[in-house]
């Protein structure tokens, strides 16, 4: 295959804006503005600010339990559950979040983790039609 200098400069092209793309993503998300929504089915049960400085660690009860959140640095996760409570544990293995859009769901307990709020051209959206 003979590559041209116009190929060589599409490719080039193409590479650029995936990693400002990615460079973008990867930026963190603006801090005191993004909030933390929890609900279970669909009832909101906390709506906390996050905030870069914060580092906490606290449970929500459940019917069949307790699960713990954890926040730290403007990003949450869910930390691991008992097999009894969240048989596949998928919700912990999301990871951290931090941001808006971002969201962690524990099915079997009905669980949703939302951050909300930031900037709007942070978050990405498109519509289809």
């Amino acid at each position: 295959m003979n590559w041209k200098k116009g190929d060589l400069l599409v490719v080039a092209l193409v590479l650029a804006a995936a990693l400002i793309l990615w460079g973008l993503k990867a930026l963190p998300a603006a801090a005191g503005s993004r909030m933390l929504v929890i609900e279970r089915d669909g009832k909101l049960l906390h709506e906390l600010p996050l905030a870069d400085d914060m580092k906490e660690v606290f449970a929500l009860e459940l019917p069949g339990g307790e699960a713990k959140v954890e926040i730290e640095n403007g990003r949450v996760r869910m930390l691991p559950m008992s097999k009894e409570l969240c048989p596949q544990g998928i919700c912990s293995h999301v990871g951290w979040v931090g941001h808006p859009g971002d969201a962690i769901v524990c099915l079997p307990n009905r669980l949703v983790l939302t951050i909300v709020g930031g900037d709007e051209t942070e978050m990405l959206d498109g519509v289809t039609q």
